[in-house]
């Protein structure tokens, strides 16, 4: 059995991150999902995946400040 690309979508919109896992997911796809880039940064702590796909404007931490600390980091550069 072959393992599915994991993608991690962050995106404060509930619709937003349905219409992303519904479009990935029917692609084959394995999805995993944060409401923003704190939330997402928490869970990569401990997770891994093969793509991150961001929204930019979210609160507490917004998608470039995101970007910043995973290239910042070595495990996610």
């Amino acid at each position: 059995m072959s393992q599915s690309t994991r993608i991690l979508t962050v995106d404060d919109s509930a619709s937003m991150r349905a219409l992303l896992r519904h479009a990935l997911a029917a692609h084959g796809f394995s999805v995993e999902q944060a409401e923003d880039g704190q939330e997402a940064l928490e869970w990569l702590a401990t997770n891994e995946v093969d793509l991150v796909i961001t929204d930019i404007n979210m609160p507490r931490l917004d998608g470039f400040g995101l970007i910043s600390e995973l290239r910042s980091s070595a495990r996610h550069a």
